[in-house]
């Protein structure tokens, strides 16, 4: 069986979504046994230029959305775009986001190798081959910000671990 576009762009996005769901999970408890304020935690960053943690996981949320919606011709949900003050509402993008992603199927996403994908972005109309969003625009940005996520959540002390990030693997 060949790996297919599918395969590139939903798998890894399903696998992402679904371990972030649990990091914030694991956030959440470690804000209320350490009675810790959500927002605040959800405001840090790890560098004053960088965007905070709400904005990382909505940033994930997107980027794991638009990566499948995009090549399949299929629009996702409209989430708010704020930044979320509470887990809660955070998990709840997520898993908004992931319920979509799982939807699509392989049906939609094969094939758009070639297809031309546009949106624009900062203000700007952008313009890339499906292979060549996926590869070089869509997945990096996605690891990026569900890593940056992660990365400041572990930087403030939340017990979240490489298991944590990977997420379930099908290991033989």
């Amino acid at each position: 069986m060949a790996y297919s576009l599918y395969d590139a762009a939903v798998t890894p996005c399903v696998q992402q979504l679904g371990a972030l769901a649990g990091i914030i999970d694991k956030a959440a408890a470690h804000c209320a046994a350490n009675k810790i304020e959500e927002s605040a935690l959800l405001q840090d960053r790890l560098y004053p230029d960088m965007f905070c943690l709400a904005r990382q996981i909505r940033q994930s949320a997107d980027f794991g959305m638009n990566t499948g919606g995009r090549l399949a011709g299929v629009t996702p949900p409209a989430l708010p775009a704020v930044d979320d003050t509470s887990f809660a509402a955070a998990k709840s993008r997520v898993e908004t986001a992931l319920a979509f992603v799982k939807s699509l199927t392989r049906a939609q996403v094969d094939g758009a190798e070639d297809k031309v994908i546009a949106w624009t972005a900062g203000g700007n109309d952008r313009k890339l081959k499906g292979n060549d969003y996926l590869q070089q625009f869509a997945l990096p940005n996605f690891f990026f910000f569900v890593t940056t996520a992660y990365d400041i959540l572990r930087h403030r002390g939340v017990p979240v671990g490489k298991r944590d990030f990977l997420g379930p693997v099908n290991w033989l």
